[in-house]
């Protein structure tokens, strides 16, 4: 599919996003595998996998980023599992279109998911005007 294909009415953005991370997880989930697999890689695939998840939020629902620390790490258990789960449902006897869509339904969850972990920032600091403030009467 290409990186410009849109689904159900995402933005351009969105889509390349969403394409990025569909890489990032195959990419994640082939760092632990083989002769190459070492835990600086796989480190780092994890790293990465994360950041496509902000990257992927931020072009899909902004507004989840709202207040968010993306500096410090969230929960990415489940981003990952999500992650080695497409991976791998785009291969063996099974797979077919309908594994490897849900699989990535499944990765885009996780990333909103892994981004909700995040901290929070500093809390807004609203002003105490009485003149301010909604619903003071006058």
């Amino acid at each position: 599919m290409p990186a410009h294909a849109r689904a159900n009415g995402d933005s351009l953005a969105a889509g390349q996003a969403r394409q990025r991370l569909k890489l990032l997880a195959i990419g994640y989930a082939s760092a632990r595998h083989g002769v190459d697999g070492e835990i600086e890689l796989v480190r780092a695939g994890i790293t990465r996998l994360c950041q496509g998840a902000v990257e992927f939020v931020a072009a899909a629902a902004p507004e989840a980023l709202k207040n968010r620390r993306i500096d410090r790490p969230g929960n990415s258990e489940m981003l990952q599992l999500a992650a080695l789960a497409y991976a791998n449902a785009r291969h063996g006897i099974d797979a077919d279109v309908g594994m490897s869509r849900e699989g990535l339904a499944m990765l885009c969850q996780a990333a909103i998911s892994y981004v909700e972990t995040l901290p929070w920032g500093e809390a807004l600091k609203r002003s105490s005007s009485v003149h301010l403030q909604l619903g003071n009467g006058s």
